[in-house]
């Protein structure tokens, strides 16, 4: 959502970070038929998004956070199906024309979004204003691996240089 916004130029933005955006997805062939057609027919229509919640993370306390959570479903509109699809290929369509400083973060091992997409923007964009990086052995939610240090250290590095901490000097007694 954050990725269209920025491609369709709704408002500006000065800076923006991306964590496992939808830019290319894993589509079926019954999911490309039902694609194809509900959106017109019923886009309000929920059915099974196929998300496997094994597919989030490595660390099993983030799986069963999300299974235990009630605000979690298995559901998708036809809308929000149609939108993703969309939007991921109209946004990677823009990369090479991107002027939004961004910070790309993926796993290279998503299952949920597919993370060529990710590889794609990287290639496609200005290599001065994206800066990107894939994490090999990592899952959707990368800031909620197991091991997610080295993501958390890319994303404070990438803030520092855009928005350098101004710290409080001790004042002199």
């Amino acid at each position: 959502v954050a990725a269209s916004f920025v491609a369709r130029g709704v408002r500006p933005v000065d800076a923006l970070v991306l964590s496992s955006p939808a830019l290319a997805t894993f589509m079926n062939p019954l999911q490309k038929l039902l694609l194809a057609t509900l959106p017109r027919l019923v886009p309000n229509l929920r059915v099974g998004n196929g998300l496997n919640p094994e597919h989030l993370s490595h660390d099993p306390a983030v799986v069963a956070a999300y299974r235990a959570d009630r605000r979690c479903h298995d559901r998708i509109s036809a809308r929000l199906a149609r939108f993703i699809a969309d939007a991921g290929p109209a946004t990677l369509a823009c990369a090479a024309r991107w002027t939004v400083p961004t910070l790309l973060l993926w796993g290279e091992d998503d299952r949920i979004v597919n993370p060529a997409g990710s590889r794609a923007f990287a290639a496609a964009a200005p290599p001065a204003v994206v800066h990107a990086q894939g994490f090999a052995g990592l899952y959707h939610e990368i800031f909620n691996e197991r091991d997610a240090a080295p993501v958390f250290a890319q994303l404070e590095s990438w803030l520092e240089q855009r928005c350098p901490v101004r710290r409080a000097q001790p004042v002199a007694a």
